[in-house]
């Protein structure tokens, strides 16, 4: 993968993290059932996990980590 599609899985993991953040945020607001809330934040903790910290490098075949 190249520098600019990186780029773009980044730019658009962090706009997902964006929009679930405000989906949070509503939910919270509106006093839904709070299973939403650690839905939603496990949701955002494996994008982050994923992506930004490398885990699905120590998956790939080719030596990753």
């Amino acid at each position: 993968m190249n520098k600019k599609d990186e780029l773009k899985q980044g730019l658009i993991v962090f706009a997902g993290l964006a929009v679930l953040t405000a989906i949070e945020y509503v939910v919270a607001i509106t006093h839904l059932p709070a299973i939403l809330l650690w839905v939603l934040a496990l949701g955002k903790g494996w994008l982050v996990l994923w992506f930004f910290m490398h885990v699905k490098r120590a998956f790939r075949d080719e030596g990753g980590h």
